[in-house]
């Protein structure tokens, strides 16, 4: 195994949370770096990720996986952009100026750097969930719903939530199919047919809500844990057509914030119905509607589910 070096700083002031991952075919240690000139509060120098792998591919993914991992846990992303990894650290004036040649952006100091080592070390175990972090990231990059543009006590601002531009029209429906996808690897999506849909007269089909239900237990779901569901501005033509089975409104709720918690397996149907219905193929008329709070909800839906079956929902 050789060292790569991702230029990426741990901030917490205790390092030693994820002090080695080892992940399949890879493992990551943490080494001081006082050349980076990032102190963490304790007045250490901050603790840089390193890659241990076979070889410099195989090390680019695991901190491309890094940092999907980031975004997932924490609902924001560091960077969208690949940070290349190096196999040596740069001593001289030359080394320095080749790798920002290469694109490198320097190093990135950030909190919650060890839990995303962690969750990258797990995933490895098995290709499917690799393959649903890298969709959930693709659907955040596609459209960034950052958690703290959505809270209604902060930077959220009333607006005209559904926008004229086809463009966005796009995005945002290829968000939700690409979100949705992360349920169909983890094997939790809707399983109905012309024979067998998933509701009939407006209930669900008995046969198809079972099926789904015995599939989330087997994945250590906790179903008895609603889930948020944003609702926000005036009714759209998406929500007067099938309103979200909702349980109860949230706290903050009122005036044109409308937030309210609803069932799992309700999101998960909602979910479904907004991919298959109005986003997949030819986009429906309703996609005219669809809104970054239509694109949080699934994106929500989708991190909650695979965080909670790598067993990081409520944990950390």
């Amino acid at each position: 195994m050789q060292k790569y070096y991702s230029k990426l700083m741990l901030l917490e002031n205790d390092q030693e949370e994820g002090l080695f991952c080892k992940g399949r075919g890879w493992s990551i240690v943490f080494e001081a770096n006082p050349s980076s000139a990032i102190i963490v509060n304790s007045g250490k120098p901050s603790q840089e990720i390193v890659i241990l792998a076979k070889s410099l591919e195989r090390a680019q993914y695991v901190s491309n996986m890094i940092l999907a991992s980031y975004c997932l846990y924490t609902g924001e992303a560091l960077t969208f952009d690949m940070k290349p990894v190096f196999p040596n650290r740069p001593q001289t004036i030359t080394e320095i100026a080749e790798q920002k040649m290469s694109g490198d952006s320097g190093y990135i100091g950030v909190f919650n750097l060890p839990i995303a080592c962690l969750i990258s070390a797990k995933a490895s175990q098995r290709i499917k969930y690799q393959y649903a972090i890298f969709k959930y990231f693709l659907g955040f990059r596609t459209v960034p719903s950052r958690i703290l543009s959505l809270d209604p006590s902060g930077d959220w601002f009333p607006g005209k939530a559904v926008t004229e531009s086809p463009e966005e029209h796009v995005l945002n429906a290829y968000s939700i199919v690409l979100c949705y996808s992360v349920l169909e690897e983890l094997s939790l999506e809707i399983r109905a047919s012309k024979k067998s849909p998933s509701m009939i007269n407006g209930s669900w089909n008995p046969e198809v809500k079972r099926g789904l239900q015995e599939r989330l237990d087997d994945s250590g779901i906790d179903l008895s844990e609603p889930i948020l569901w944003n609702l926000r501005d005036t009714p759209t033509s998406i929500e007067r057509t099938r309103r979200p089975a909702i349980i109860r409104k949230t706290e903050w709720s009122g005036l044109k914030v409308r937030d309210a918690y609803i069932e799992l397996i309700d999101a998960i149907a909602y979910a479904s119905w907004l991919r298959s219905s109005i986003s997949s193929h030819r986009l429906s008329k309703l996609a005219k509607s669809l809104t970054i709070y239509d694109v949080a909800n699934v994106q929500h839906l989708s991190r909650r589910l695979l965080l909670e079956i790598l067993g990081f929902w409520r944990n950390y």
